[in-house]
């Protein structure tokens, strides 16, 4: 299954700029599904990313990206990433239109790779930014997690600077941010379905 393909599904008309940009990154990235998810857009759609990739925008896109991104080659990824290959496709994450083109990409293995690294960086992060904190502080975001644990039906509503939906944060950290337990989107979409009103990840078990 290619999840790439599901970022085009819901759109029949033409596309939105971001869209246009992950195929593009999917074509330069990760070619070898590049045809599978190309199929599935209408000719109109087809050709509209025709046009968009002949463009001026499109090679000023590209050169930007192709600037800001190191090089990694993921039609040929080791079964085991060092370190330095982990801090350079946390790289990659950091870009919903490149973390979503290269997510297909990578193994069950390379995820949970991914995802035990992400937490480590996160927790050196947290710990960091903890040792500034003031008692005060600490007492409150202790009080406010106190309050959101107790909660039977939590929300997730994101970080500045982090992904604000649940399944952005588990593509980019292998983490539900809600369990706080690891999480790969195939498994959440398994558990969860998204309420189209709201948003919000709902337990397949409590709609049976």
């Amino acid at each position: 299954m290619i999840f790439a393909i599901d970022y085009f599904t819901p759109f029949k008309n033409e596309l939105p700029e971001f869209n246009l940009r992950l195929l593009l990154n999917i074509e330069d990235l990760n070619n070898a599904i590049f045809d599978e998810v190309f199929a599935v857009l209408t000719p109109l759609q087809q050709e509209q990313y025709s046009v968009y990739k002949a463009s001026e925008e499109a090679q000023k896109y590209r050169e930007e990206r192709n600037a800001e991104l190191p090089y990694i080659d993921f039609s040929s990824l080791p079964e085991t990433f060092d370190e330095d290959l982990l801090q350079k496709i946390r790289i990659y994450q950091n870009k919903g239109e490149v973390r979503r083109a290269i997510y297909d990409s990578l193994s069950e293995d390379h995820k949970g790779q991914m995802a035990r690294f992400n937490s480590k960086i996160r927790e050196e992060e947290k710990a960091r930014s903890r040792a500034l904190m003031s008692d005060e502080e600490k007492r409150k975001e202790q009080e406010w997690w106190d309050n959101y644990n107790a909660d039977p039906t939590p929300r997730f509503f994101g970080n500045m600077g982090e992904p604000d939906t649940v399944t952005g944060y588990i593509l980019k950290y292998g983490f539900n941010p809600i369990t706080r337990e690891p999480e790969t989107i195939e498994s959440f979409n398994q558990k969860y379905t998204i309420d189209p009103k709201t948003g919000d990840p709902i337990p397949k078990e409590n709609q049976e």
